[in-house]
C-alpha cells in the first residue's frame, strides 16, 4: 500500500507539472497522462530493484544486509498484490513462537511463500525452494540474499545438505524456515503424500513446528483477483519435536491440515 500511494502521489505531481507546462492540454488526457507516468514509475523502480540486487554480491548477506532487502521486498510484494488483485489475511499469528521456528503447509500455489513473506512481515522467514526457482534470472539472486535454500528431493546427498543449511539458518542465524512437507504444488486442492524427512529441520535445530493452511479464493470480476487466506492452525512445541519422529511429526501435521481445510 505504501508504494501504491507513493506511486500516485508522484504521478499527480508529475501530471500537475505537466499541465503548469502545458495548460492547452484538454481536461480529458488528465487519466490517460496519470496512467501513463504511474506505470513509467512503477517499471523505473522494478528497474532500480533489478540493478540493486544484482550489484550485491553473491556470497551470503550480512544481517544488516539480509534485513534491507527483506523489508524491501516485502515491500514490493504488498505494492504487486495490490496491483493484481490479491488480498492477503493471516490469522493465528499470535500462536507462532517468539523463538526462532520449522513453518510448514499446504502448498497450492507459486505464491505461497511471497504471499506468506508478505503476511507475516514481522516474522524473518526463509523458505526452501525448488532448486529451479534459485535458477530464474534476477529472482534468485534475490531469493539468494533471503536466504532462501534449494533442495534438490532426487539427489540424497544434496537434499541433506539443505535440510542441514536450513537447520543452521535457526540455530545459528535466528530466523525462521519454512517448507512444505507435499514437495510440490498440489493442482486440485487436496494433500499430496508428506516427505517425512522435512521435519529433520526441526530434530536437528531443535524447534517448535508451526503448521499453517493456505487457501486461495476467487474474488471480484478479473480472474486473477484472489482472496489468500493463511491460517495458523498448530504449533508443536519443543518438547513434542524432541520426544517423536519425522513420522509422528509428519502424520500430526497432515492430520491437522485436512481438519482446517476439511478434506
Amino acid at each position: 500500500m505504501t508504494l501504491t500511494i507513493l506511486f500516485a502521489c508522484l504521478s499527480g505531481l508529475a501530471m500537475t507539472v505537466l499541465f503548469a507546462l502545458c495548460p492547452a492540454l484538454s481536461f480529458w488526457w488528465r487519466l490517460p497522462i496519470f496512467l501513463g507516468f504511474y506505470v513509467a514509475i512503477a517499471l523505473l523502480y522494478i528497474a532500480i530493484l533489478f540493478v540493486s540486487f544484482l550489484l550485491l554480491p553473491k556470497a551470503d548477506p550480512s544481517p544488516h544486509t539480509r534485513s534491507v532487502c527483506h523489508r524491501w521486498i516485502e515491500l514490493t510484494l504488498s505494492w504487486i498484490f495490490v496491483m493484481i488483485g490479491y488480498k492477503v489475511t493471516v490469522e493465528g499469528t499470535d500462536k507462532l513462537p517468539n523463538t526462532p521456528y520449522l513453518l510448514v503447509g499446504n502448498h497450492r500455489s507459486a505464491f505461497d511463500p511471497l504471499c506468506t513473506e508478505a503476511a507475516l512481515e514481522d516474522h524473518d522467514i526463509a523458505f526452501v525452494c525448488k532448486p529451479s526457482v534459485m535458477k530464474i534470472p534476477i529472482i534468485g539472486r534475490v531469493l539468494t540474499k533471503l536466504r532462501f535454500l534449494a533442495i534438490d528431493r532426487d539427489n540424497a546427498r544434496n537434499a541433506v545438505t539443505t535440510i542441514k543449511r536450513a537447520a543452521e539458518l535457526i540455530t545459528d542465524v535466528g530466523l525462521s524456515v519454512g517448507i512444505y512437507p507435499e514437495g510440490t504444488r498440489s493442482k486440485d486442492g487436496n494433500l499430496l503424500p508428506f516427505h517425512a524427512g522435512s521435519f529433520k529441520i526441526a530434530k536437528l535445530a531443535n524447534c517448535p513446528v508451526a503448521v499453517a493452511t493456505i487457501r486461495y479464493e476467487k474474488r471480484g470480476l478479473l480472474p486473477w483477483n484472489k482472496r489468500v487466506s493463511i491460517r495458523i492452525v498448530d504449533v508443536m512445541d519443543v518438547d513434542f519435536v524432541t520426544n517423536n519422529n519425522t513420522a509422528a511429526l509428519a502424520e500430526r501435521t497432515e492430520q491437522t491440515i485436512r481438519e482446517d481445510l476439511g478434506l
